[in-house]
């Protein structure tokens, strides 16, 4: 008895590779969207998460402050950017010597993409004050910070608030 050579063959034959390769190929076309929603909503968290640090950095730095200051007087404080910040370029300054802040894109240049306002509301009788124990002033502080550049400029906004409280003397 003599076997077939096509008996004692073994393997794929090209056909069955290359329908096994298209469907691969469109099941991977399938999923790509998902990748791109997946990028996108990666950078708009860690954008949200910046913008809360820069809130949180903000309201640290204004309770820090003498309750007489200027910097936490009553009303709107409107886009408060860092030093060495240039209007002209919408550039902060990298770190001295770089302080003139000549061309953007050299010497640690980066555009500011945030905006970071706040504002300072005085409450005087939201505390009752006790019997012989000095009464105190409130004011709310509250910090709103928006991106402008990303995946959702403006879109994802973080707002955050303090109550600083002071003795009246």
């Amino acid at each position: 008895m003599r076997r077939s050579a096509r008996a004692d063959e073994r393997g794929m034959s090209l056909i069955e590779v290359l329908i096994a390769l298209t469907i691969l190929a469109f099941a991977l076309l399938g999923l790509m969207p998902l990748f791109a929603s997946a990028v996108k909503t990666t950078a708009s968290a860690n954008q949200l998460s910046n913008a809360n640090t820069l809130a949180r950095e903000k309201l640290e730095e204004l309770s820090g402050y003498p309750r007489n200051d200027p910097r936490i007087s009553e009303g709107a404080h409107a886009n408060d950017l860092p030093s060495g910040y240039n209007p002209s370029s919408g550039a902060v300054c990298g770190p001295a010597p770089y302080q003139t802040c000549p061309t953007l894109g050299t010497n640690g240049w980066y555009v500011y993409p945030y905006t970071r306002s706040y504002t300072v509301q005085q409450f005087n009788a939201l505390i009752t004050p006790v019997p012989a124990a000095p009464t105190y002033t409130v004011k709310l502080v509250t910090v709103t910070v928006s991106p402008t550049q990303g995946p959702f400029p403006g879109l994802r906004q973080t707002t955050q608030s303090l109550f600083l409280r002071s003795p009246n003397v």
